[in-house]
Formats: structure tokens, sequence, C-alpha cells
């Protein structure tokens, strides 16, 4: 075991998306898309160059969030450029502290 006084940085507590396209459902839950909102207070950064909800890029598993964590959890069997797509309730990496 080391010792010293180096800390140990904390990890990221996992968040989850919050905001959604009610009237865009993926397996019942709300799309996602780039500018909705996560629970820790950020909002989904990045989202798909060519597929649309409401006027908004869809969000997509491994989506970057403002705070600079990812989206990590995604629609099973439902993909947008090759990856699952993002909704209300899927799993976010947190922000990194």
């Amino acid at each position: 075991m080391a010792s010293g006084s180096a800390q140990a940085q904390s990890p990221a507590t996992p968040g989850v998306v919050t905001g959604g396209a009610n009237s865009v459902t993926f397996n019942g839950k709300p799309a996602a898309r780039q500018g909705d909102t996560t629970s820790d207070g950020s909002m989904i950064v990045e989202g798909s160059p060519n597929v649309f909800i409401n006027g908004k890029p869809a969000a997509v598993m491994s989506g970057k969030t403002g705070c600079g964590g990812v989206v990590v959890g995604g629609a099973g069997g439902i993909y947008i450029n090759g990856k699952p797509a993002a909704r209300t309730g899927d799993q976010t990496s947190g922000c990194p502290k």
C-alpha cells in the first residue's frame, strides 16, 4: 500500500438523462436530444449530425455532456448512426471531479 500526501481523486457520481422529447419515444421513454438536461445539472452537448428530433440533434450512447461526462445508456435495438439512441432515464457517467 502506498503512503504519502497525495489524495486520490474521487470518482464521478453517475447521473441520468432528465430531459427528452415527450412526443417521440424509444422503447417507451422520451428520446434524448442535444440540449436536454442531466441530473447533475449539465446538458447533453453532442448529438447526431443528421438525425433530428423536434429540430434538435438526436442524442446517442457515448455522446458528451457539458461537464465532461458521457451518456452510457441507450435504447436496445434502436440505433442512430450505429450507436444506441439515448432516452430520458438513461445513465450518464456523471461529471468528473
